[in-house]
């Protein structure tokens, strides 16, 4: 297994576990985060701090579940399923969205750049409509 992919596994289980700590610590203090879904970039660890609680806010107990990934060299894509409950407040550019209790499913793409063992960058794509449809706001 490559040392990128490795990397990446780190990052999702340290997020998974709320051990934002761990994520922190294996990005560049430079690191770009682009949530495409809601034409958001976040930059710097404070960004990404920010990036992260958006979700963590509105699915306290998300989990990623990895199902595909490509690697090369540096750069790793990769597919997984995101499966929490609504029991927070999400918070999206639109406002806020109570909690309602129900389970959600949502299919994400990311693209990682790994440099020096530290996240670079990276683009999450996810079908918000398909969050928002399942939370009952669509």
């Amino acid at each position: 297994m490559s040392d990128s992919k490795q990397l990446t596994i780190a990052i999702h289980e340290a997020f998974s576990n709320n051990a934002f700590d761990q994520v922190l610590a294996l990005c560049h203090e430079n690191v770009e985060v682009h949530a495409h879904a809601f034409g958001a970039v976040f930059t710097g660890k404070e960004g990404f701090m920010q990036f992260m609680q958006s979700f963590k806010t509105g699915f306290p107990d998300v989990r990623i579940a990895h199902e595909h990934f490509v690697v090369e060299g540096g750069s790793v894509a990769v597919q997984f399923t995101g499966r929490g409950t609504h029991t927070g407040t999400l918070q999206t550019p639109a406002g806020d969205i109570p909690a309602t209790g129900k389970k959600v499913e949502l299919h994400v793409a990311e693209f990682l750049v790994w440099e020096n063992g530290k996240l670079r960058s990276l683009h999450n794509y996810q079908d918000a409509g398909s969050l928002l449809r399942q939370i009952g706001a669509m």
